[in-house]
């Protein structure tokens, strides 16, 4: 008996055709406990209104450190309010805070507590968060 017979066909397999999408994962943004903008608020305030207190030799300080915990207050409450989504009672605590440390009568840029602004608001790592905007004709051999 010459009949040939045809190996068994195996069973389908069930197939899904999906079309993936070739998009870039969401960006996971780390939140600090002061939000950047507030961070270069309190030293900005504290950098116009102490830095130049050589010239005066701390006889205007009566004035503007109240000015400047005033101003420092009521922007830091705003921008976490608002930018970060603070309630209303964290949000006054970090005002509260970050006024304190602009109304010091002495510059605090170098100090340990304008460390601590920058570690809280995210803005010690600026520089590295931005990648690499070199382009590769410009890098040295």
């Amino acid at each position: 008996m010459d009949s040939k017979t045809e190996p068994p066909v195996p069973p389908q397999i069930p197939v899904r055709l999906e079309r993936y999408e070739h998009s870039v994962p969401p960006k996971i943004e780390r939140r600090y406990w002061l939000h950047p903008k507030s961070g270069i608020l309190i030293l900005a305030v504290d950098w116009l209104f102490f830095g130049p207190e050589l010239f005066t030799a701390g006889t205007t300080a009566i004035v503007t450190s109240p000015l400047a915990f005033l101003i420092t207050t009521a922007g830091v409450f705003w921008i976490q309010r608002r930018k970060n989504g603070d309630s209303f009672n964290a949000a006054l605590l970090k005002a509260l805070l970050g006024g304190i440390v602009a109304g010091i009568p002495t510059s605090i840029s170098g100090t340990i507590l304008g460390t601590a602004v920058l570690a809280l608001s995210g803005l010690s790592g600026w520089n590295q968060r931005r990648g690499d905007k070199i382009s590769p004709n410009t890098r040295s051999s």
